[in-house]
């Protein structure tokens, strides 16, 4: 747990602009609820890795999103039963599990459908907060962490001065 929260706080001072944070944070939303043999699932991470996106951020809150995709896995499940058994989209259905793209998209998968669907709606108003948050704890919140007297002792630290050495 406090290793976590020591990589929170080191992405959050990291130099990393706060757009490629947000797009890390909202990638990982994404790529922790979706499925595994998903052809999106990998669209996500050929994206992660062709983007200029931070690797740590995505990496942590990929497991944290993965432990909140688990928790609400029958609620997607459930959504994602109702959206294919709906009979208004029945032939609409038919056709997209019969295309290869909804094949790859596992698309006929309750899971797969609902996570997706998911993903798409909250990805921008994910990455939105996610910068948002970024720049309102760098100008706020920061400047008050650096003031703590536990702050001072531990840069004032020979451990701390190699750490930074190391990292700079």
């Amino acid at each position: 747990m406090l290793t976590m929260l020591a990589k929170l706080l080191k992405i959050l001072n990291s130099e990393d602009s706060p757009a490629a944070v947000g797009w890390a944070i909202s990638l990982a939303f994404v790529f922790a609820l979706l499925p595994l043999f998903s052809l999106a699932k990998w669209l996500v991470l050929v994206a992660v890795l062709l983007l200029r996106v931070n690797l740590s951020a995505f990496l942590l809150f990929s497991a944290v999103f993965a432990v909140l995709a688990w928790l609400f896995d029958p609620l997607l499940n459930d959504f994602g039963m109702w959206l294919l058994t709906l009979p208004a989209l029945k032939d609409f259905w038919i056709a997209v599990s019969q295309s290869s793209v909804g094949g790859a998209l596992a698309l006929n998968n309750t899971l797969a459908l609902a996570a997706l669907l998911l993903s798409v709606l909250v990805l921008l108003p994910l990455y939105w907060i996610g910068v948002k948050l970024i720049y309102w704890y760098r100008s706020h919140i920061k400047s008050r962490i650096e003031k703590w007297r536990v702050v001072a002792v531990i840069k004032s630290s020979k451990i701390y001065q190699i750490y930074h050495s190391l990292n700079a």
